[in-house]
Formats: structure tokens, sequence, C-alpha cells
């Protein structure tokens, strides 16, 4: 059981008719430079796997934090997926029993009991300028 990202720099864009809204993740504990760090802003369909992401990035870790931005996410409600990938295989590697040998984190900072978290325990509004912070496990 794979958690899988694709590797898209951005997604969908605001369309010239609707007001694109701004947000900031900032992705915090992150020990081993080495790899890089996915992220991917989806909406429920797309965090259950049954849709595209409305936005992904690939950013390279250059400390223990890195910071993405985007002026380009419609208003609603999102849940942010993220993995290290440390070994640059585009998957999150997990143990014989699925349990991921790479450090995750979800908005929120929520935890699943034996799985992901669900989309209501990650999800959030975006409405305006939003900020939010993820702590890498």
């Amino acid at each position: 059981n794979h958690v899988k990202f694709l590797v898209v720099t951005l997604g969908l864009f605001a369309s010239s008719h609707a007001q694109a809204d701004t947000l900031t993740i900032t992705v915090q504990n992150i020990v081993d430079r080495s790899g890089v760090i996915m992220l991917a802003v989806v909406n429920e369909a797309a965090f259950n796997e049954k849709g595209e992401p409305a936005v992904q990035a690939i950013l390279q870790p250059i400390n223990n934090q890195v910071v993405f931005r985007t002026d380009s996410i419609l208003a609603g409600v999102y849940a942010v997926k993220v993995m290290h990938d440390v070994n640059e295989n585009g998957e999150l590697d997990t143990n014989f029993v699925g349990m991921p040998k790479e450090p995750f984190g979800f908005s929120n900072n929520a935890r699943g009991n034996f799985g992901p978290p669900t989309f209501a325990d990650s999800k959030f509004t975006v409405n305006g300028d939003t900020a939010i912070a993820i702590r890498m496990e």
C-alpha cells in the first residue's frame, strides 16, 4: 500500500473569471537534506485518489524547513499531503507491514490509526491569504 505522488510543478490554476487566493505551506522538522520534499494540495476526491490535486510541488530541502507558496489556488476546502522522498523513487517507501519508512505529514498535523488520516482530520479552508504549517514525522 504505497502512497504515490505525481511529479508536477503546478496543477489546477484559477480560471480568468475566478479570483485566485494565496496559500503558503511551511514544512517543518526536515531532518535529512537528501532527496526531495513532495507535496500535494488536494480536495476530498483527490485525497482519496479519485481526482487530480489542485497543486503539486517538488522542493529541495535546504535546511530543517521549506516554504511553498502559490497564488493560483481557488477558494475551497483542501488537505495537504507531504512526503520526504529521500531516495527519489517517487513513492513513500513502507516496511513489510505497510508502515512508512520515509518522513511524511498531513495538514493539521493529522495522524491516522493503522493508516493515513481522513480528509476530515486533514482539511482546512482556503479563503483569501492562507498559511499553514506541517510537521514531518
